[in-house]
């Protein structure tokens, strides 16, 4: 029987139904990079212990052996591309780089020429948005392999976002100011042209992350209050406020449905919540300080997985309901 689709009423009964990998105890700190094919049958874990690794599992097959593990250098995030046969990585030195889904051979590489501190894939896989710590942003052509555009900026970028319809590109930033103070705040480009349409400066230090709702008309931010913070598009006004689960929220994700929202803090730990009301449906934690993970929703709105403290990854799907 297929699990339930998650909702806010089926996750409060997530539950652990699959762990992926070996253990791995380190000293070392641990981050890993999850996601998901379109098909929900293959998952992907970039991480960041010993020598960085790229992982990859086909679901279908039994046991937790990734299908295949690949050395991936500084590491930041990983996608499938749509046919499902091909997956796209990103390092912090600014490589591009394509790998076979089905033999784990690499395709292609392509030197950006910048730092990347964030990274966000189109809905349609043609454009990379990148934000790079010292200021700088760019959109990045994967079809021809050629740069759209590029801005520069005096603000320390963090985690970017391309909304649905690919109109907006954003991100999350500190300002500087005198005294090694950093003052939270938020870029909106155009994503076809790069032209900025607004910034707006928050009452806390950074905003770590921002993601789009599905519906395109709103933006997210997670700042170092513990507020997620929803703003209207394009004005970037203040709609509502909802309450974060800890100061440093570094990744936010909506289901399919964008009925919930799961959010890992830089804590080793995840939360879902009702997307509506903010109300915590499900929480989990290691307790392992040294360890971090986002959180990444199955796109048949069924699982979500994260990156465990002894480096496995584990899937969580709601319980069946009886009588």
């Amino acid at each position: 029987m297929p699990s339930p689709l998650l909702t806010p009423d089926t996750a409060r009964s997530l539950s652990l139904v699959r762990t992926l990998g070996e253990p791995d105890r380190s000293p070392h700190a641990l981050r890993q990079v999850l996601g998901w094919d379109a098909s929900s049958r293959y998952l992907l874990s970039v991480r960041n212990r010993g020598e960085d690794q790229l992982r990859w599992w086909d679901l279908e097959a039994d046991g937790c052996t990734p299908r295949f593990t690949r050395p991936l250098a500084g590491g930041v995030a990983a996608w499938f591309l749509p046919d499902s046969q091909t997956l796209l990585s990103v390092t912090f030195r600014g490589a591009l780089q394509t790998w076979s889904v089905t033999d784990g051979a690499l395709v292609s590489t392509v030197k950006t020429g910048m730092s990347v501190s964030g990274a966000c894939l189109s809905l349609d896989a043609t454009r990379l948005l990148l934000t790079a710590p010292g200021g700088r942003v760019l959109l990045w052509d994967l079809r021809k392999n050629w740069l759209i555009w590029r801005r520069d900026d005096r603000a320390l970028f963090h985690g970017c976002a391309l909304s649905p319809d690919g109109v907006f590109a954003a991100a999350g930033a500190a300002e500087e100011r005198e005294g090694a103070v950093t003052l939270a705040s938020i870029r909106l480009w155009e994503a076809k042209t790069g032209k900025l349409v607004g910034s707006r400066s928050f009452e806390s230090s950074r905003i770590w992350t921002v993601a789009f709702v599905p519906s395109g008309d709103q933006l997210i931010a997670a700042n170092t209050a513990g507020e997620l913070l929803f703003l209207s598009l394009p004005s970037l006004d203040v709609v509502r406020v909802m309450k974060g689960p800890g100061s440093g929220v570094l990744q936010l994700e909506f289901n399919p449905a964008g009925s919930l929202i799961a959010a890992s803090p830089d804590t080793s730990a995840f939360v879902v919540l009702n997307a509506h009301d903010g109300q915590e449906l499900f929480a989990y934690s290691d307790l392992d300080d040294m360890e971090g993970s986002s959180v990444a929703f199955s796109p048949d709105g069924r699982f979500v997985s994260w990156g465990m403290d002894d480096g496995k990854v584990g899937i969580w799907g709601a319980a069946h309901r009886t009588g």
